[in-house]
């Protein structure tokens, strides 16, 4: 028959959600950096000009 006591039952819990509440942080940074990785490699393209008149004769030049 084990005997149990409360405080360290008690202790234990806590040290068992402390390394739960650990990893969970360390998951949430792990992912933060990612998205902050993916975010800044994003190219926004100019949008498109519909109402500039098109030359076929000249050489496309950019939109202003």
């Amino acid at each position: 028959m084990a005997i149990t006591i409360a405080a360290i039952r008690n202790m234990l819990n806590m040290a068992r959600g402390h390394e739960e509440l650990e990893r969970k942080v360390a998951q949430t940074h792990e992912l933060s950096q990612l998205m902050d990785k993916l975010s800044s490699a994003k190219i926004e393209m100019p949008l498109e000009d519909t109402h500039r008149p098109v030359g076929f004769d000249e050489p496309k030049k950019n939109p202003p």
